[in-house]
């Protein structure tokens, strides 16, 4: 199934590292997938944080990753709004996040926005700020989201209401519809496919999320190996359609397989 494979889209939390520690034999496991040749790219959902902190997270636990081998949300959206410097937004994200935005323009005054961006806003969850993109969308303003995830399980493996979920509410509300940059978007796994220069049918996608990680890779040709770590942990067969290519324990149970 994997003799073809050139290259690895990895998600981070949940699978790499898990409740404050790296999953067991996971460093390891990233060095011996690179004496193999293979191509490595950390494909996360992250969008409390800059790309620079996600890239010193890994770090601090001891992963030898580089800063042009993380892929995040945040990248994309810049990406993104580089090519649309003429456009003005309102953005809703952390104070950390709101630091990656500066140089692109800002809603001012009684303008209503080209774009409304919503990212997590965990350190200041005001409704006052949800309200006041809803109101921006209802006038015209385009709907994007960092990401689709509908929870996440914070450090300690609690659940937590995640970014998908504000923006299907607001979406909901105003009867609009959402660019979705992160996973499961098809778009930002055909970006990640770019930035290794590589064929889905190369590519193979390691991750804890059904929903984000497997089923939206599946869907652009990536062959998808749920981890039963984070979130895989309560994967469940009989409450999906589709199945992943192959169900692991953890990270490093990759290499029999590779």
């Amino acid at each position: 199934m994997f003799k073809n494979i050139k290259g690895i889209l990895s998600d981070i939390d949940g699978t790499l590292y898990f409740k404050g520690k790296p999953t067991y034999g996971a460093i390891k496991a990233v060095s011996e997938i690179r004496k193999k040749g293979l191509k490595l790219l950390f494909f996360t959902n992250t969008d409390s944080k800059s790309p620079q902190t996600v890239l010193k997270t890994l770090n601090d636990y001891g992963f030898d990753v580089s800063y042009d081998e993380i892929y995040t949300p945040i990248i994309a959206l810049k990406e993104f709004l580089n090519k649309h410097l003429d456009k003005n937004s309102y953005f809703i994200t952390t104070k950390e996040v709101e630091k990656e935005f500066k140089e692109f323009p800002k809603v001012q005054g009684s303008e209503i926005p080209d774009f409304v961006i919503l990212c997590d806003f965990h350190d200041d969850w005001d409704v006052k700020r949800l309200n006041q993109a809803f109101k921006y969308v209802l006038k015209g303003a385009k709907l994007i989201g960092s990401q689709g995830n509908n929870y996440y399980l914070d450090r300690n493996g609690e659940p937590v209401i995640d970014t998908g979920s504000f923006i299907k509410m607001i979406a909901y509300a105003s009867n609009s519809s959402a660019i979705i940059f992160g996973k499961p978007s098809k778009h930002f796994f055909i970006q990640a496919l770019e930035k290794i220069n590589l064929h889905a049918d190369n590519v193979i996608i390691i991750g804890d999320d059904m929903h984000s990680d497997i089923m939206g890779a599946l869907e652009v040709g990536i062959k998808g190996i749920l981890v039963k770590t984070g979130k895989g942990n309560y994967y469940r067969e009989s409450d999906y359609e589709i199945k992943p290519n192959l169900i692991i324990d953890v990270f490093s149970s990759i290499l029999q397989y590779i």
